[in-house]
């Protein structure tokens, strides 16, 4: 067995570990507050729920949630095995499932996923390519579930006075035609576009599925709702009075110490070459080949906590509330822990966004500038998610330097509430389509006045 091979059974186990953590999680959360018999009537429930962008599905229940994060990363699995990809596991199969778990919380889930995911396997066949050359990106697809959900659940029927704002809705059977259909005609498009993107964003946002996503999820969205002239729906659940931060923290604190023990297991050298990894300008890179497979789960154990940090300083400094969203978006932020973040080109983005958060919240006022209802800041759940997208833009600061990530965050942190506004929402991948928006406009300025920046 070569030592890719021997890597790709590694990160099967390690993300076997993380769906098994869920999935405790599921049942202790369940026993210590008296309503584990909640668990599968919850998970059903959330089958049941819309979700687009950004729902709580702590409101609807908290072990529930917890065991569909678990369903939806055993359903990653399953389908990993399924494309005979246990031996091609690597650093973009470990963003898509983070990724996709991290929506898990709000929305995502084996159903809308599903559809989306046996599309791209018949744009395989139909390109006469492996089940496992279109493993990561199937995955990567599901960024338009929402629309999967909202067919098969609400769509056009909601418009006949239903009500928008519902949960646990019966299931429409031809539902699942029009989800089938709209799956298979997104992937049809959605790898091209994905090979195309780099040319758009210059390899400097992570999340590069994420301009196709938010594209093709504008081009959908105005065939069902736009031409139909059936009207567009709005959110389900807003964000629930549910918080579960000490349970969730120390669970996540669990998988990464365990990630770092292992990484120093299997690799007497991991944390010297840790030492180089956190130097990586994160562009064009895998940390997996440059540093080894050890290195790589020391990042996966260091740069976890950093995110837990972060999270944690915005709410006992600024108020943010750890909701379902929150206790997502941490994966999301993780995406790329194998493959170009890490904590030091990282932070500046970070930084980017408290900084400009400041002058919304702190200056803008004094200023008399604008209505205090509705400001954005570092409390607020969207631009707490925007962030875990953000991180995405890793590459600007580790190659042009940390004011260009500060000043990326800050660009960010302006469009990035706008951007969903197109889709109504219906796109998971809004904050990697603006980290692309940014790059577009960000990196052409870089290098057009300090060429030399661009020969790193």
């Amino acid at each position: 067995m070569d030592q890719k091979t021997k890597n790709a059974r590694i990160l099967f186990k390690v993300l076997t570990m993380f769906t098994a953590m869920f999935f405790v999680m599921a049942v202790v959360y369940g026993i210590m507050n008296g309503n584990l018999n909640d668990m599968i009537p919850g998970f059903i429930r959330i089958l049941k729920t819309p979700s687009q962008c950004t729902q709580d599905m702590y409101g609807v229940s908290v072990p529930g949630t917890f065991f569909n994060m678990g369903m939806c990363c055993l359903l990653m699995l399953l389908y990993i095995v399924c494309c005979g990809g246990m031996n091609s596991v690597n650093s973009g199969t470990v963003a898509a499932f983070f990724l996709t778990v991290g929506f898990s919380s709000w929305g995502m889930n084996v159903m809308n996923m599903l559809p989306l995911m046996i599309g791209m396997q018949v744009y395989a066949a139909i390109k006469k390519k492996t089940p496992a050359s279109m493993m990561n990106l199937g995955i990567f697809a599901t960024a338009i579930a929402p629309i999967m959900s909202e067919v098969v659940l609400r769509w056009p029927g909601y418009a006949d006075g239903n009500g928008a704002n519902m949960s646990n809705l019966a299931i429409q059977p031809q539902g699942f035609i029009i989800a089938f259909v709209i799956a298979i005609l997104f992937c049809l498009f959605y790898p091209a576009l994905c090979a195309k993107a780099p040319n758009f964003h210059f390899g400097c946002d992570l999340f590069n599925a994420g301009p196709p996503a938010g594209f093709l999820c504008l081009m959908t969205i105005g065939f069902l709702f736009k031409v139909t002239n059936v009207p567009l729906p709005s959110n389900g659940p807003g964000q629930s009075a549910v918080e579960v931060f000490e349970f969730v923290l120390i669970a996540y604190l669990i998988v990464f110490v365990l990630c770092f023990i292992i990484g120093m297991m299997i690799d007497k050298d991991a944390l010297k070459n840790y030492g180089k990894l956190i130097k990586d300008s994160g562009y064009g890179s895998d940390f997996i080949d440059k540093y080894g497979i050890g290195a790589t789960l020391i990042n996966f154990a260091v740069y976890g906590i950093f995110i837990l940090c972060f999270y944690t300083v915005m709410k006992y400094c600024f108020g943010a509330k750890f909701s379902g969203p929150i206790a997502g978006v941490v994966w999301c932020a993780f995406t790329w822990v194998a493959a170009g973040a890490h904590p030091l080109n990282v932070l500046p983005i970070g930084i980017g966004y408290v900084l400009i958060s400041l002058v919304s919240t702190v200056l803008c006022p004094q200023l008399g500038l604008g209505a205090d209802a509705g400001r954005l800041g570092m409390s607020t759940v969207g631009i707490l998610i925007a962030f875990s997208y953000a991180t995405g833009m890793a590459p600007i600061s580790g190659k042009y330097g940390v004011i260009w990530g500060i000043i990326a965050g800050m660009m960010h942190f302006a469009i990035v509430t706008l951007i969903p506004l197109q889709y109504d929402f219906f796109n998971y991948y809004n904050g990697g389509f603006t980290a692309g928006v940014v790059s577009f406009v960000l990196v052409p300025f870089i290098e057009h006045y300090w060429p030399k920046l661009a020969e790193k």
